[in-house]
């Protein structure tokens, strides 16, 4: 059977509801799935009739291997602006909502309008379901997809920071797409006691570094009740600071393939500190050798390891440096410059594992591999020991790292684990 096939009832059954149940068992086999209302759901929901053109490029037992689906690309850079999250992380995201019925929920980002579906399945006859889209072109085709399979979920155009104050107060409110903040508009049209799941970005600096959340409604912000690891698409508002502070390029590339980048392109706040003559110098140094030393991982997975230097570095230090696809292991890395002396290390993650490269002096190299044997110190956490704390106004709660960002505070700790402070901004 193909591996990526959702596999394990009837494999001659490849009717949609013979796929549907193939897909739940998946979900149960690999440990993302054990709630039977849920279960239920996906079983019921045909994912097929929210992706049409996908399943009549592909077929319909595509619609079902465990995967996310792009269904819409931006028309100058092709950067993906919409899809079909991965049914894993729909699974937990949906047990970590803990929908019950007769509630009333928000959604920010309809998507395809699947997960809107599922969500109706959970708060039933008696409860309402809010989806807040940006794009009135994707809310659309949402509608089109619930409308086709019967499911009482509302589709309205907005921006979704802004949550939906007309239907408040929610019960849930779960987010589809990532964020660096929790926006106060969600907060407020909380319930008290209320959950949000969210994908929260750990980092300014690397995009891909986040932690799927399960917040409960507190006095003056959220305390978290749960998290997973996950990746999404940044949710898109007009009110939301980019996340790249400056860009630093050497050598648009020209030979073939086309696409394959620049020679070295370096994003974030470390750079906005410097003049123009330091940062000339420190693209040199990025290209020029460096030295390599390999990381003891243990067990972990080597993003445990970028989502905490992430957060033990401080963020004016930090950078994302791209070079070309075709480079070895990867094209990304998570970067810390030493403005004393102008070096650059790199802390590059893989499949294959993760190493440090150091261009230059001695002195972000160092800092790199003090963090490198903190983490390993602290029993290599990964972000399913994260623990995160977000208050609202002055008040700055405690935590192994807090961050200002916007109007709240965010802290953030280790669970099972006792570290050091680490280095302040």
């Amino acid at each position: 059977m193909d591996p990526d096939d959702p596999g394990g009832l009837d494999d001659d059954d490849h009717s949609s509801a013979g796929l549907r149940h193939r897909l739940v068992d998946l979900l149960r086999r690999r440990g993302h799935l054990s709630d039977d209302r849920i279960a239920a759901a996906f079983a019921a929901v045909p994912r097929e009739l929210f992706l049409t053109a996908h399943a009549q490029r592909h077929g319909v037992a595509v619609v079902y291997r465990d995967e996310a689906i792009v269904t819409r690309r931006d028309a100058g850079t092709g950067a993906p602006l919409s899809s079909s999250s991965q049914p894993a992380i729909m699974a937990e995201m949906l047990e970590m909502a803990g929908v019950a019925p007769g509630q009333r929920v928000l959604e920010i980002g309809a998507g395809t309008g699947y997960n809107a579906a599922l969500l109706a399945r959970l708060a039933g006859d008696a409860g309402q379901v809010t989806s807040v889209e940006l794009d009135r072109d994707v809310a659309a085709a949402a509608r089109d997809g619930l409308r086709a399979v019967g499911a009482d979920a509302r589709v309205v155009v907005g921006d979704g920071r802004l949550g939906w104050p007309e239907s408040a107060p929610f019960d849930v409110i779960v987010a589809t797409a990532s964020t660096e903040t929790a926006p106060r508009a969600w907060f407020d049209q909380l319930r008290p006691g209320g959950r949000l799941v969210v994908p929260l970005r750990l980092s300014p600096v690397v995009f891909s570094v986040q932690a799927v959340l399960a917040l409960r409604k507190v006095r003056h912000g959220f305390d978290m009740d749960a998290v997973t690891p996950g990746g999404f698409m940044a949710l898109r508002s007009g009110g939301e600071r980019s996340p790249v502070a400056t860009r630093l390029v050497a050598g648009e590339a020209t030979a073939e393939p086309a696409d394959d980048g620049p020679l070295v392109e370096l994003t974030g706040p470390a750079l906005a500190g410097l003049d123009h003559d330091d940062r000339r110098r420190l693209l040199i140094t990025a290209l020029g050798f460096g030295r390599t030393c390999n990381v003891d991982l243990g067990r972990s997975n080597p993003w445990s390891l970028v989502a905490y230097a992430a957060l033990a570095l401080p963020e004016e230090r930090l950078v994302e440096c791209v070079r070309p696809r075709s480079s070895r292991d990867g094209a990304q890395a998570l970067g810390v410059v030493d403005t004393v002396d102008g070096s650059l290390a790199l802390l590059v993650a893989s499949t294959t594992g993760a190493r440090v490269e150091a261009y230059g002096g001695r002195g972000a190299e160092r800092a790199l591999a003090h963090v490198v044997d903190r983490w390993i110190s602290d029993r290599r956490p990964g972000v399913d020991r994260l623990s995160v704390t977000i208050r609202y106004g002055a008040e700055r709660p405690h935590g192994w790292r807090s961050v200002r960002r916007d109007d709240q505070w965010i802290a953030f700790d280790w669970l099972a684990t006792t570290a050091p402070t680490p280095a302040r901004s």
